[in-house]
């Protein structure tokens, strides 16, 4: 099956995470992505763990390259050097994309910035992965994924009221940052189709957060009113809440219409004709002024009985409901692997494993990965024979310290 991207090129010039999973999100579509390494590597190559938590694999592997450059080659280029820097402008001549994460001064000295490699290719879609906006006092600084969580507003949006500001967790506004790139540069190679030009297309970790939080962010900035954190045991609509189950498991209720769903949910949950009839409970407007009470019974009765079985009642009536899953619970989770959001994957070093898959499905054409994540340099000599170099020019850049 023909994939959406194919016959496009892209050059992956990143570091890290946020604008390399740009680059496997093109390569899952079908572009051909070539990663452009210093021949000291990705600095993702060598982390060693993120707060506090290991990311090495057997085999020298490393979770942050891996889950981030799957469906590229490797090319590893020393563009301070006049031939590496040379080499660098050919192949990025020769592509569709380039997408890099490297800050703009870093770029403007190499001459490797939009102005430089757009007049060589008119037709580039140049993708900037920036963490503030390139605009403004901070459009050079840089930046990590906790930064911009903090400086969107996020940290002070989640947990319960009264809670200091809060981290979501490693990597979520990075993945996030490049999903929006990704989608800029869909959006850029359909206008070049049409147009026949090529444009410099730029998403911030900052940008996409805000994006994210666009709710609650339009909620104040539109009508004035302060986001709410809310507190399990005072939830001003007690049917929309998690509790714990006699698993020690916890269960998502989102019952938004609470008095369409009252009855279902008092029957699902066994709750007993003198909680649905009391006056207490049998109004939403009393519901919320008795949520502490309410809560408290919902708690007691949740937790005799385990989940899943919480779950088969609740869906049987048609209640917008889930499980609250660990990461463990994940991995082994049926919904997931059937829509291939997770997957199992025979993988040439850490063998038999399962990853993320790709998240949107398509009726003509098949995300899929066709390679793991490339060891340093791999590819190098089967690029530079690509492009047209002899061994003997490999032989000669490798001399000279430019691959």
């Amino acid at each position: 099956m023909t994939n959406l991207l194919d016959g496009i090129t892209a050059i992956d010039w990143t570091q890290a995470h946020n604008g390399a999973a740009t680059g496997y999100m093109l390569g899952d579509l079908g572009a051909d992505v070539i990663k452009v390494e210093d021949p000291q590597g990705d600095l993702a190559r060598t982390f060693r763990s993120i707060m506090g938590v290991s990311m090495e694999l057997p085999g020298g592997r490393n979770v942050l390259f891996e889950g981030a450059n799957r469906n590229k080659r490797s090319i590893t280029l020393n563009l301070k050097s006049p031939e590496g820097n040379r080499i660098f402008r050919e192949l990025v001549g020769r592509a569709d994309v380039l997408v890099t994460n490297y800050r703009r001064g870093v770029r403007q000295r190499l001459s490797l910035d939009y102005e430089h490699l757009s007049s060589d290719n008119p037709r580039l879609i140049y993708g900037v992965a920036s963490g503030y906006g390139e605009q403004g006092f901070a459009g050079d600084e840089r930046s990590y994924d906790n930064t911009a969580f903090a400086w969107s507003g996020m940290m002070h949006l989640i947990g319960e009221d009264e809670s200091p500001p809060l981290y979501m967790t490693p990597g979520a506004a990075d993945q996030l940052g490049a999903t929006m790139l990704a989608q800029g540069i869909l959006g850029a190679l359909y206008f070049r189709e049409r147009t026949g030009k090529g444009q410099r297309v730029e998403a911030s970790l900052l940008g996409a957060l805000v994006h994210f939080l666009a709710l609650p962010l339009n909620n104040y900035l539109m009508g004035g009113r302060m986001p709410k954190r809310p507190t399990r045991h005072k939830i001003f609509n007690p049917l929309v809440g998690w509790y714990q189950c006699a698993d020690d498991r916890w269960l998502m209720f989102s019952l938004n219409q609470p008095q369409q769903s009252w009855h279902d949910f008092c029957e699902a949950l066994v709750l007993g004709e003198e909680v649905e009839n009391n006056l207490k409970f049998n109004s939403t407007r009393a519901r919320a002024d008795n949520c502490e009470e309410l809560i408290g019974i919902i708690d007691r009765v949740a937790a005799t009985r385990p989940r899943d079985e919480w779950l088969s009642r609740c869906r049987a009536r048609d209640l917008i409901c889930a499980p609250v899953n660990s990461v463990q619970d994940i991995g082994q989770d049926e919904q997931l692997a059937a829509n291939g959001y997770i997957f199992d994957l025979d993988h040439e070093v850490l063998g038999n494993t399962k990853t993320i898959g790709f998240p949107i499905t398509f009726s003509q054409a098949q995300p899929e990965v066709k390679a793991v994540a490339p060891e340093l340099g791999q590819h190098t000599e089967e690029i530079l024979l690509d492009i047209g170099y002899s061994w003997d020019d490999i032989t000669g850049f490798q001399e000279k310290g430019a691959i």
